[in-house]
């Protein structure tokens, strides 16, 4: 493994306190994979053999509806644990997960990880809190969801994905926030027109950042 791959994983990981000896234990157990982007890392309903971590690149963890769409769960693009929850509860996969750009996934071995990890007080504790972060990121997402019309949805999402707003396509936007292309762009339109955002030239501008925040 490259130092920059390794230096990203021991510094923004829950692996950043790890001695020497352990980080070479870790390295020892687990598989540096390369995935193309719309690669598949699992399938919902596979075994939870492998703790998975972003190392480089973006994945989707999405699941399909009755109908057959795709709901998404969550967008992951920087280096973080994916569904480790499945692991520790070693249980299947309760989602898909895919890779939304040209990704490296370290496969570690679950088994000798939590055998000779997780008998350790204070990283089990650092383990669980890593949970607790996707449980509150799940809360969120049920309530935009099941409590906000498309109006505010939109207006939620533009309000608290700044920065990389203009780095996805409206039907990416629409994905995540399970409404159509067009609801998304109807919606767009009503926030442009109250002046509260701006569009021009493809790129989306926030004008009223506080009268945004009152949509939703």
């Amino acid at each position: 493994m490259d130092r920059v791959l390794l230096n990203r994983l021991k510094n923004k990981t829950i692996f950043h306190a790890l001695s020497e000896e352990d980080w070479g234990y870790l390295l020892s157990i687990s598989t540096l994979k390369t995935f193309q982007k719309n690669n598949i890392l699992f399938y919902q309903g596979d075994a939870s053999s492998c703790l998975h971590i972003l190392a480089e690149g973006a994945v989707r963890i999405y699941k399909h509806n009755p109908k057959g769409h795709e709901v998404i769960l969550k967008e992951i693009e920087q280096t973080s644990l994916i569904a480790q929850l499945a692991n520790l509860e070693e249980i299947a996969f309760p989602s898909n997960c895919m890779a939304t750009q040209d990704s490296k996934i370290l496969l570690v071995d679950y088994a000798k990880f939590k055998s000779y990890f997780l008998h350790d007080p204070k990283f089990l504790l650092i383990f669980v809190k890593s949970l607790t972060q996707r449980v509150l990121e799940l809360e969120n997402l049920l309530s935009t969801h099941l409590t906000l019309d498309a109006k505010a949805k939109v207006a939620k999402f533009i309000y608290e994905n700044q920065e990389r707003l203009n780095q996805k396509s409206n039907v990416e936007i629409a994905k995540i926030l399970n409404i159509t292309p067009e609801t998304l762009s109807r919606n767009i339109k009503k926030l442009r027109n109250e002046g509260i955002i701006q569009t021009q030239e493809g790129k989306l501008t926030i004008l009223q950042p506080n009268t945004l925040r009152q949509c939703f």
